[in-house]
């Protein structure tokens, strides 16, 4: 028959085991995120290249069904071509519909005398910028291409 001493470290040794296996378990390979989707492309001034580099918010306008409603950005170069993420870069978006706001300038001076932007002020604003994306539930990377119109004459660009 076992000793109280032995039955006491093979309990302790379970116990041990128990822990380790929950912690694991409850540990897993990270956050489970929804699915995304890839998304890039090309994003024009006037058919053109940008005066800089910028950005393109993708807000959610109506997620697929399942889906939470999370936003998404891109950054693009002077040429326009981006790469979507919602929780790293590149990793897409998820399923559903958004609206699209597109932001390129430069700061003047300090915080307060504000900055020069090249983008007209209706696509800055995702409610009025005509410019959506729809991202299929389960389909291979989405390709995309955005023409923004020149400011009018008399704007901050260059």
């Amino acid at each position: 028959m076992p000793s109280l001493r032995t039955h006491g470290r093979l309990e302790s040794a379970v116990t041990s085991l128990v822990i380790l296996v929950v912690c694991v378990a409850l540990s897993g390979c990270g956050p489970s995120r929804p699915e995304t989707v890839p998304v890039r492309g090309q994003i024009t001034l006037a058919g053109g290249d940008w005066p800089a580099a910028g950005l393109i918010v993708f807000t959610p306008f109506e997620p697929a069904k399942g889906f939470p409603r999370r936003a998404g950005r891109a950054f693009f170069d002077p040429q326009g071509h981006f790469a979507a993420m919602t929780y790293e870069e590149g990793d897409g978006l998820m399923p559903g519909t958004y609206r699209v706001a597109v932001h390129c300038g430069e700061a003047i001076g300090d915080m307060e005398s504000g900055g020069r932007s090249y983008v007209p002020a209706k696509y800055q604003n995702p409610a009025q910028s005509g410019l959506e994306l729809t991202v299929p539930t389960g389909s291979g990377p989405v390709e995309v291409s955005y023409d923004v119109p020149a400011a009018a004459s008399g704007s901050a660009r260059p």
